[in-house]
């Protein structure tokens, strides 16, 4: 074989891995929404600004992209002495604002009118009402403002509970129901057909898959991204049959393969806005790019693609399918310039032009049929029942 003869080989045996990766896939565009996930979500705007979480953290020989300390709760300012027992104080940020126990406060009064006269009773009724006003206002106002503060503190402690909880998880490795953390860059929204029905698509474009590690010392925890290529997610408009979708994902994948030095991150515009502005513009003539800013309301699926520079980190079932792992390794090699064994090379090479000339074999006693020749005949042997 020409080394010409090669490299066309290892070209078409490469798109023919690439088709059996596309057949073998089996895709529901009706999964691919952020609402849907039932596992671990977190947008962009639900971290920024919580207390104990820190982002794009860069040391020689490493880049942390979030930590998060291990906070513990605080409990709400004290009740007055005077006051213990009269109010309920909720110990929830979020829960209820402090109020009058009105059975506690019927108890205390009566318990001190017992030898006083009617008009007493009254007059202390009102005393005592009045008192326990003044300091239900003013110890609201303290519960307001540990609330305020302790709000995110609980957000990031939530957040610190359900990441050690997956990480434990991702280690178990269930075989039942594996599962994988990444972080998904640029989602993007349009409303999709599939089947006659319309589908909702409210998804990353890019995937990158992430790790979780213990700081043993400080007991934080530590995301950081895998060493593993960033994935592609246009599944589901192939599966829409979106018209140039298989090629907007070939020169993706090409694209992010010239810039393996500067790998994706959520942090760093530059490493994804490319491709982004590239799948919006050649997916739908009137797609869009878009920076939402943080806090600002999140778009809705319309009739046309809009994709964002946000990112969200979640976890998702993971393929047990290992053929896809099998099939890039195959297409390494073929990219490293590998020899093709005579099986896989019959697949892509062309058949000849030339009639294939066999020679007849001459058995003893049955196809010489009184003919001669020059060719000595073989033994026919018939085995035994």
């Amino acid at each position: 074989m020409t080394d010409q003869q090669g490299t066309s080989g290892r070209l078409l045996l490469h798109r023919l891995l690439d088709y059996i990766h596309e057949q073998a896939k089996e895709v529901d565009p009706r999964g691919f929404r952020l609402g849907a996930v039932r596992g671990f979500v977190r947008r962009s705007d639900d971290l920024v600004g919580l207390p104990g979480v820190e982002s794009d953290l860069k040391l020689a020989g490493d880049h942390t992209w979030l930590r998060i300390q291990r906070l513990e709760a605080d409990v709400p300012p004290s009740v007055p002495e005077s006051q213990k027992g009269l109010l309920r104080v909720s110990k929830n940020p979020d829960g209820p604002p402090p109020e009058v126990d009105e059975a506690a406060l019927l108890h205390l009064i009566e318990k001190a009118a017992r030898e006083k006269t009617p008009e007493e009773r009254v007059q202390l009724e009102v005393q005592v009402r009045a008192e326990t006003k003044q300091a239900l206002v003013d110890y609201t106002g303290l519960w307001n403002a540990w609330a305020e503060g302790e709000r995110p503190r609980r957000r990031t402690i939530t957040l610190y509970a359900d990441l050690f909880a997956l990480k434990h998880q991702l280690e178990a490795e269930e075989t039942a129901k594996p599962q994988e953390f990444v972080c998904g860059i640029g989602i993007s929204y349009w409303q999709l057909k599939f089947e006659g029905s319309p589908v909702a698509f409210e998804y990353p474009l890019l995937t990158q898959a992430i790790e979780i590690s213990l700081d043993e010392r400080t007991l934080a925890l530590e995301v950081r991204p895998r060493a593993t290529d960033t994935n592609v997610e246009l599944e589901a408009f192939i599966a829409c049959q979106v018209k140039g979708a298989a090629d907007v994902e070939r020169a993706i994948r090409e694209q992010l393969s010239r810039h393996t030095d500067t790998p994706v991150s959520p942090f760093d515009s530059s490493t994804y806005a490319d491709v982004l502005k590239l799948a919006a513009g050649n997916l739908d003539a009137e797609g869009s790019f878009r920076d939402v800013p943080i806090g600002a309301a999140r778009p809705s699926p319309a009739d046309h693609l809009m994709v964002t520079g946000s990112w969200v980190l979640l976890s998702r079932p993971r393929s047990n399918n290992y053929l896809f792992e099998d099939l890039k390794r195959l297409q390494e090699k073929l990219a490293s310039g590998c020899s093709i064994p005579a099986g896989p090379e019959a697949l892509v090479t062309a058949p000849s032009d030339e009639p294939i000339e066999y020679e007849t074999v001459r058995f003893r006693g049955i196809s010489s049929r009184g003919e001669t020749g020059t060719d000595k005949p073989e033994e026919l042997y018939f085995p035994l029942p």
